[in-house]
């Protein structure tokens, strides 16, 4: 039962709690991504990385949709440092 108020809480004020959530979720699946290269699984790496960039791009597209300019601003250097931090991670794992 708190869990169904908490979630609806976050739903029905929208803005910065939706943004936030997905900036978490976001960062979550880019270090399980970074756990994965370690571990050389490479598919889970991929799925990882891909998932905390789709992660990063639905937190922009709510921030602009919302009209949170901070949440907006705050989404696009995120998603502009984790696409830099994949990047980075995925050829130094390749070329090693």
């Amino acid at each position: 039962m708190p869990i169904i108020i908490i979630k609806f809480i976050l739903a029905a004020g929208g803005g910065w709690q939706s943004v936030g959530g997905q900036l978490l979720a976001s960062s979550v699946l880019l270090v399980s991504g970074y756990q994965d290269i370690g571990l050389r699984a490479r598919i889970g790496a991929a799925f990882g990385f891909f998932m905390a960039l789709a992660f990063g791009i639905s937190a922009l597209a709510t921030a602009i949709w919302a009209k949170v300019w901070g949440g907006a601003a705050i989404s696009l250097l995120a998603l502009c440092f984790e696409s830099w931090l994949v990047r980075r991670w995925w050829s130094r794992r390749t070329s090693a």
